[in-house]
Parts: structure tokens; C-alpha cells; sequence
């Protein structure tokens, strides 16, 4: 997260603590994917902790770090698959079970793609304007519109699915989409992974079981 590896750690054990809950209250296994994402922020907010850590003793506040991936593994491409992924097990439909499935597909080629982009080309991290910047090479005509596929994939999985409280969690996730891109476009990436960790408290309320569907659409 931009601003400070405290901020960071901060959210990580904010974040722990809400996974906890979450994934204790999990009424059935179905749910226990989707309780799991506040967990699995607080490990991607423990990265970014430690990047900050490096960079802040790195020559000019740049630097190629394994830490740096570890963030990014959660960041390009575990999201883009999990997300649609844990919510499938939760659907009735067959309809939307299909479409589920195609965005899982679609989220893990992009995350395959965009990691692949990270660990076989150079790439780095570094403070700019308060912010953590990443730098990953992508293939030119593919750069503007990769943003809009990744959040097509994420989004999309909680527009596609029927149970309760999965449209505002999309809706909140477009918002921040674009606040982060308009506010902080130095560092997007980070700032957005941010906000979008800042909604695992609705994550956690809809995973306890108040928004499973259980009537084919």
C-alpha cells in the first residue's frame, strides 16, 4: 500500500484478524473459499510491508526484489482466477456456474500472462510520490486495455454470481477502480490492491452464509 511499510502491516494484521472471523463463521465448505480472501489479503499487505522495508535502504529507492514478486503473484495473478473461482462452488445455476468458469479461465490465462511479463522481464519496484510504483513490462498494444480485462475478471465474478451482497461488492470494487486510477495513477496497483483489501469486511459478511443463493437462475 502507498504511504508507509507501517500502513501496510497495519492492514496486514487488521486483515488477519477479519479472516479469522471470517473463515470460522463459514457456515458450509462451499463458503470457505470466499472466507478466505480476507486472509489471503493480509499476506499480499505483508508483502507490500516488506517491499517497502527494501526499498526504503535501496540506492534511489529502486530495487529487483523477490519480495516484490511475492506481491505481485497476489496482485496479477492469483486475484484475476480466485475470485470467480471461489464463488462458483456457491452457485446453483448452471447458467451462471458456465460463465463463472469462463471468467475463472479467463482470469487465470491473464494472470499467467501477466506474471510471466514479471519474472521472465525485467522488472522493479520503487517509491514515487508516496507510493509504490511496479514496473512490469507488457506487450505495447495489450497495455492500455489489460487493466480493463483484470477488472472484468474480478468485478465480473461478483456481477455474474446470484448470492446476496455480490453486487455491491462489485460496485465498491469499480468505485475504487476508479478512484485509484484517477487519484493515484503512480501507484495504481498498489493503491487499488489496497482498497479492494479494505473490502474484505463485505467479503466477510457476505461469506458467513446471509448471501447464498439457492434458487436456479
Amino acid at each position: 500500500m502507498c504511504f508507509s511499510a507501517n500502513v501496510s502491516f497495519g492492514a496486514a494484521a487488521a486483515l488477519a484478524a477479519i479472516g479469522g472471523v471470517s473463515v470460522r463463521g463459514a457456515p458450509t465448505r462451499a463458503h470457505a473459499p470466499l472466507a478466505a480472501i480476507p486472509l489471503l489479503f493480509a499476506l499480499q499487505q505483508a508483502a507490500e510491508g516488506g517491499v517497502w522495508l527494501v526499498l526504503t535502504d535501496a540506492p534511489w529507492g529502486k530495487a529487483s526484489t523477490p519480495i516484490a514478486q511475492v506481491f505481485l503473484f497476489f496482485a496479477l495473478f492469483l486475484w484475476p482466477a480466485y475470485v470467480p473461482l471461489s464463488l462458483y462452488p456457491l452457485e446453483t445455476s448452471a447458467r451462471r456456474r458456465a460463465a463463472l468458469k469462463a471468467l475463472f479461465l479467463l482470469g487465470a490465462l491473464l494472470g499467467a500472462y501477466l506474471m510471466a511479463c514479471s519474472t521472465l522481464r525485467p522488472s522493479y519496484a520503487c517509491i514515487a510520490y508516496d507510493n509504490l510504483y511496479y514496473g512490469v513490462s507488457v506487450d505495447g498494444p495489450l497495455k492500455p486495455v489489460l487493466p480493463f480485462f483484470y477488472v472484468a475478471t474480478v468485478a465480473g465474478g461478483f456481477l455474474v454470481s446470484s448470492a446476496r451482497g455480490t453486487k455491491l461488492l462489485a460496485a465498491l470494487l469499480l468505485a475504487s477502480f476508479g478512484a485509484a486510477g484517477v487519484l493515484f495513477k503512480v501507484g495504481f496497483a498498489s493503491v487499488w490492491c489496497f482498497f479492494a483489501a479494505a473490502l474484505s469486511g463485505v467479503v466477510a459478511l457476505v461469506a458467513r452464509g446471509a448471501g447464498l443463493a439457492t434458487r436456479p437462475r
